[in-house]
Order: structure tokens, then C-alpha cells, then sequence
């Protein structure tokens, strides 16, 4: 309930908690429709994941590396480039080392298919038809990514027959089986398999792991590629480009523009409580006493943070509170930081290939689906990857202000690092885990230990500590079929509203999921304004 006291009131007519992108693209498109926007976040910067951290004095980053998955529509939309927003391009896009030399994808999708087969004849053809096979799978599922998602069963109950084969297989099946009927090389089976699991404690022998290859699908049944170069025509995330002044510069841009539209920014304000009276939000309580009274909260952080800790029962109704806090995070990430006094070589390149041309490309180190497996399960078994999963990224060769002058800085996200270790503890297991990482770098890297100067581990309850990420899990809940659609968060909250009359739902727990895409932001949205309209309609 409301104080009743002197305690400081501040009035608005949307309150977003969590300045995150997703929060910050919410309160964008909310100011731009004329609501007054306040956007309070709990740390003392904005951005969670994606903004700007130092990790060592002078050496600066954001724990995410790409903005692979990020809506292109959103760019324009909101004139980010206006707000000093670019991004650079590379050719290729990602290094991926394997036994036979390094994977590189490039722009050009015939230097793609001459790897491709390369590694088995005629693999190409069955790799670029499987991922058309997807899109039009993607195309009748209708299912759009911008809209509150049905559930699986309705959606396959809207399917035409002929689809129905690929429909079960991809949903029910399981990734390896998938990719095991579809291509014949490890190589090309590895590539997808990144792309499908990334992050998910879950292994690809169980059923429902090739969820993950249909979001770039999903993504272009809901808004079709116009231009030819549409990023998302790339089937390998990554493709669409480094932001200059890294992750943090989306960020910036993001505040910027919440900001022209008059937006009060807010850090080092986290919230005790939702405030409401007879079903209908009133407002949050900050820790500090502070109020901040609106008619609307839009909710950008972890759902089960929000109806654990901040709502009671008398708001959304006991049973719904206790199901939504329940859900399950299995957390398994760990940040590695290397301060650089040089660019280490590559191993594996092929032949005429400047290893400087490669510096400030993303890199992958998975080589196999067995390779994922077996980090997979000893994650699940509490016990660090003896051979992590990694996605890199060198940010300073394309920002190269975020080190000191000289100097590099190579950014890695590793799993399978479980939050809850069977013996022991991270205080003690960091440094055995992140020097582990290095060594399987340096297969890559050869000379890497040589150019290492300074280091920074961050385990993953260093991780939820820092970004309040529950349990390090950086996609608020894993992204599996029986968590997706209709069932992100809660089957009953799957509309971005919930039983609170105003209270909205955004962030990467709720539909399409996690990864930096800003569609759960910009949904909320949309539900906010979708209800004003309705409002204004019936008055």
C-alpha cells in the first residue's frame, strides 16, 4: 500500500523498472508516445549485461559481446544513429576452430559452402536447405515475435500437414538427432549447435534443444528481410555488426534517446515494492523510502525477482506468485577478461589469410556436439567444464577506447560454470576455472599467455551479485519449448500483463526470450499503449 507519511512522492504516468536495453526500449517508445517515463535502476549504471563495466582499471567492456540477435527495425525506429550509434561490419563474422583448420564465416555465402564442403560433399546444399527448410517452417508457424505468442499446442494445431514432420522434430525432438538427419559432417553439426544451445544447461540429446535454431526463422516470418543485406539473412548470429564504443554504445544511445523524449533516469534506485490498492497499481516503493506514484509499471527485470520480492499475494493472487517464483534458473556462466599488450596469432587459419583481418572478429570454441555435451553435463553434474563452451570477442580492435593506448582487451563468455558447484566453493574454484579457459584458448591463440598483462574472472555468484542476474542465468529462464510461446513467464502472464491492472511484464523472461533482441521491451510497450487506447475508446 501507499505511504500515508511525508515520504518524498514522484509522479509520473509509466514507471519502468530495470535499465536494462529491454527497460530502456520500453521507456522509448513510451515517451515517444507522450507518457512521461520514469526509468529506475537498481545499480549505479545502466544497461545490466550490455552496459559498459570496468573490469580492470582502464579497461573497459560489457559482459554480453554482440548484438547479434539485436531488431533492426529499432535502429530506425528509434533514429539511434542520431544518437550516435554505429556499427562496423566485419568480413567475416566468426571464427570457429576445428581438428581441420578454422571455420570462418564469411559474408559470402559461396565462401561458406566451399567450406562447408570441404568438410563432407555436398554438405552445403543439405545445410543451406535444412536452414530454408526452418524458414518456412518459421513462416507457418504464425507466430509473430511482435505479438503475445499462443501456446505450442495451438500453434500446432494451426499447421499444415506437410509441415507437421519438421514441426515435431524440432520441437519434440532433439537437436542432435536433428542435425545428425540433416548433415553429415561434426563441423557443420558444431556451427548450428552454438547457435541452437548458446547458454542453455540443457544437453543436445534432450528433447526440445532445437528450439534455439528457430528464432532467426521466427524473426524473419515476423518481419520479412527488404534489404538484401538484413543481417538476419545470416544464419550465424554476429552478422549484425560490432557497435562502435562496444555493447555500452546501445546503451548510450538507448538513454540518449529515452532521454530527448523526457525520460527521468534513475540509478542506485532499487525498488522494496510494487504499491497498488484494489487491483490496480499505484505506484513502486525504492529502498530508500521514496515513492514513485503512476498508473503503470512496466517490469523489465527477472520475473521471479519480481514476484518473489517485490509483490505479495494480495497483488497477483498467491497460487500465480508461488508458480511464477518457482521457476527454475540453471545459471552456468562465467566472465573472462584479458588486459592485452598485443594481438595474438591464430592457429588453424587458412592459407592467405592476414591473422590481423581476424583480430576483431567474434570467435566460437565448440567443436563438436559431443564437445557441448560433455560441458553440458558436467554443468549439470556441479561440477566446471573441464572443456568450456566460449563465445569471444577482441572489442578494442574495432573500439579501441575501452583499453589504454596499446593495450588490448579480449572478451570471453564461458560455460558451463554451474552456479551451485557439487564440492566446494567459487571462492576457491575461479582461478582454477579461469586459467583452465586460458589453456583451452590458447589452442586458438598460441601465444596468448605471452601478451597477457592483467586478468579478471567473474564466477557466476559474482555474476548475480553484480548484474542481479538469478543464478548468472542470462536469459531469466532457459529457452526450451516448454518455456517459450505461450508459457513466457506463466501461461496466465504470457500477454506481458499480469492480474495487477497495470502492472506490464518485459525483459528476456518473457516472449521471445533472452539475448539482446529489445523485442520484449518494445512488446510491453505496445500492451501499454494497446490498453491506454482501449481505455480512451470506452471513456
Amino acid at each position: 500500500m501507499p505511504n500515508t507519511t511525508n515520504t518524498p512522492v514522484h509522479r509520473f504516468d509509466a514507471i519502468v523498472i530495470g535499465g536494462g536495453h529491454n527497460g530502456l526500449i520500453a521507456a522509448a517508445y513510451l515517451g515517444r508516445a507522450g507518457l512521461k517515463v520514469a526509468v529506475l535502476e537498481a545499480r549505479g549504471s545502466l544497461g545490466g549485461p550490455c552496459g559498459t563495466f570496468e573490469f580492470m582499471p582502464g579497461y573497459r567492456t560489457a559482459f554480453t559481446n554482440s548484438p547479434g540477435s539485436f531488431e533492426p527495425r529499432f535502429l530506425h525506429e528509434l533514429n539511434l544513429e542520431q544518437f550516435g550509434l554505429r556499427f562496423v561490419r566485419t568480413d567475416p563474422t566468426v571464427v570457429h576452430p576445428f581438428s581441420r583448420g578454422c571455420f570462418l564465416g564469411w559474408r559470402d555465402r559461396e565462401k561458406i559452402a566451399a567450406q562447408l564442403n570441404a568438410y563432407a560433399p555436398g554438405e552445403a546444399d543439405r545445410y543451406f536447405n535444412f536452414l530454408s527448410s526452418l524458414e518456412e517452417l518459421g513462416r507457418h508457424l504464425r507466430t509473430s515475435l511482435f505479438q503475445p505468442s499462443p501456446d505450442l499446442l495451438s500453434i500446432a494445431k494451426t499447421l499444415p500437414k506437410e509441415q507437421e514432420t519438421l514441426f515435431n522434430r524440432v520441437f519434440f525432438g532433439s537437436l542432435r538427432q536433428l542435425l545428425d538427419e540433416e548433415l553429415r559432417s561434426e563441423e557443420a553439426k558444431a556451427l548450428l549447435g552454438m547457435v541452437a544451445l548458446n547458454a542453455t544447461l540443457t544437453p543436445p540429446s534432450a528433447p526440445g534443444t532445437a528450439v534455439g535454431l528457430m528464432l532467426r526463422p521466427l524473426s524473419l516470418a515476423s518481419s520479412p528481410a527488404l534489404d538484401p543485406d538484413d543481417p538476419r539473412r545470416a544464419a550465424l548470429r554476429g552478422s549484425t555488426g560490432l557497435p562502435v564504443g562496444g555493447m555500452g554504445a546501445i546503451i548510450d544511445a538507448l538513454e540518449a534517446c529515452c532521454r530527448s523524449y523526457g525520460a527521468v533516469i534513475k540509478t542506485d534506485t532499487p525498488i522494496a515494492s510494487i504499491l497498488h490498492r484494489n487491483g490496480q497499481t499505484v505506484g513502486v516503493a525504492a529502498v530508500n523510502g521514496d515513492e514513485y506514484h503512476a498508473p503503470v509499471v512496466v517490469s523489465a527485470i527477472n520475473p521471479r525477482s519480481l514476484f518473489t520480492e517485490l509483490l505479495d499475494d494480495d497483488a497477483v493472487g498467491a497460487d500465480l506468485r508461488g508458480a511464477v517464483s518457482a521457476v527454475p534458473m540453471r545459471g552456468s556462466a562465467f566472465k573472462l577478461v584479458l588486459a592485452l599488450d598485443g594481438v595474438p596469432d591464430y592457429a588453424g587459419l587458412p592459407s592467405g589469410i592476414d591473422p590481423k583481418q581476424l583480430a576483431g572478429v567474434q570467435f566460437r570454441i565448440a567443436p563438436s556436439l559431443a564437445y557441448i555435451e560433455r560441458a553440458v553435463a558436467e554443468g549439470l553434474a556441479g561440477v566446471s567444464a573441464r572443456e568450456p563452451i566460449m563465445w569471444g570477442l577482441m572489442p578494442t580492435v574495432t573500439s579501441p577506447d575501452l583499453a589504454p593506448q596499446g593495450r588490448h582487451l579480449l572478451s570471453v563468455n564461458v560455460w558451463h560454470a554451474p552456479y551451485e558447484l557439487r564440492d566446494g566453493s567459487w571462492e576457491t574454484e575461479r582461478d582454477v576455472f579461469g586459467n583452465r579457459c586460458i589453456d583451452v584458448l590458447s589452442d586458438l591463440m598460441p601465444d596468448l599467455r605471452s601478451h597477457i598483462v592483467d586478468h579478471r574472472f567473474i564466477d557466476p555468484v559474482e555474476m548475480e551479485g553484480e548484474l542481479g542476474l538469478v543464478q548468472s542465468h542470462i536469459t531469466h529462464g532457459d529457452m526450451l519449448p516448454g518455456a517459450l510461446f505461450g508459457a513466457r513467464p506463466h501461461h496466465s502472464i504470457h500477454n506481458y500483463r499480469t492480474p495487477l491492472k497495470g502492472l506490464y511484464l518485459s525483459g528476456a523472461g518473457t516472449w521471445p526470450g533472452g539475448y539482446v533482441t529489445g523485442i520484449p521491451g518494445f512488446n510491453a510497450s505496445n500492451a501499454v499503449l494497446e490498453d491506454r487506447a482501449q481505455m480512451r475508446a470506452s471513456a
